[in-house]
């Protein structure tokens, strides 16, 4: 089973990286999550993002993401504690 967390998008890092404000975790998690988490998007559905994850750009994933409810599959954390994963926006309330 993968381990979901749910939050809001702040701080851009890259064309493919931000900070999730992490406000929900799913139960039964096997890791632990910090109220922020730096992840790397590895797959995504978010809209106004094109499909291709090359065209990317840090503006347009920050008009995509900060302060929007988003749902982050978790893949795993690198090394270096970065969470890599799927991320698509979140109905509210039903997660």
């Amino acid at each position: 089973m993968t381990d979901i967390i749910w939050g809001n998008g702040s701080d851009v890092l890259s064309n493919n990286s931000f900070v999730l404000n992490v406000t929900h975790r799913k139960d039964g998690n096997k890791s632990d999550y910090s109220d922020n988490e730096r992840v790397t998007i590895t797959s995504a559905n978010l809209p106004g993002m094109p499909y291709d994850m090359s065209s990317w750009t840090k503006e347009l994933l920050k008009e995509s993401v900060i302060d929007a409810f988003l749902k982050c599959e978790v893949e795993k954390r690198d090394a270096s504690g970065v969470l890599l994963g799927k991320v698509s926006h979140s109905g509210a309330g039903g997660y």
